[in-house]
Formats: C-alpha cells, sequence, structure tokens
C-alpha cells in the first residue's frame, strides 16, 4: 500500500538535502526514490490504516479469543508465534475504547 503523504515528505526532504549539497540525486525524479524508501520502510514499520474503532475492535477480538482456552488451545501459539500472554499483552498495547 503506497503512503502519498509520506512519499512526498521524504521526496521534498531529498529535494531540501540535495539543495543544501548534502546529497547528489542521480535519479530523474526525486519520487522513485522516496516511493523506494517508503516501500522498504514499511516492512519494519507497516502503516496499518486502521481506524480507532477498527484498532477498538482488535483489542476486543484478541482478548476476547485469548480469553476462550477452547479457541486459544494449545496449538495457538505454534500458529500465530504468540502465547496467550504475550498476546494479552499485545492487547493491553493497543487503544482501549473509553466511556463517554
Amino acid at each position: 500500500m503506497r503512503d502519498d503523504t509520506l512519499s512526498k515528505i521524504i521526496s521534498e526532504t531529498l529535494l531540501s538535502l540535495e539543495k543544501e549539497d548534502q546529497l547528489v540525486i542521480i535519479s530523474p525524479s526525486p519520487d522513485v526514490l522516496a516511493d523506494r524508501i517508503v516501500n522498504d520502510a514499511q516492512i519494519a514499520i507497516p502503516h496499518t490504516g486502521l481506524t480507532q474503532n477498527e484498532l477498538f475492535g482488535v483489542r476486543s477480538l484478541i482478548l476476547h479469543a485469548i480469553a476462550d482456552k477452547r479457541f486459544f488451545d494449545w496449538e495457538m501459539p505454534t500458529l500465530t508465534g504468540f502465547s496467550a500472554e504475550e498476546f494479552d499483552l499485545i492487547a493491553r498495547k493497543l487503544p482501549r475504547e473509553t466511556e463517554r
């Protein structure tokens, strides 16, 4: 998924660095370089685009799944790579819907 905002910022930064003689761009367009940087960075820093409500839902789903021993059985850590305790820590990092 292409992040146009991030690509634009990186492209502008590359041009700024070139104007300051900090960088020499030999590519015909800094946009190509910016897109490449964004694509490579998203491997380590994924941009999910999830809304706040979607994050609340994911948190709730995780907490319900680990609470149900019939669902989160002995095989789940092998399938997911995380234990129930680790999923609990992950879920607690996600935003919690506040009561209004």
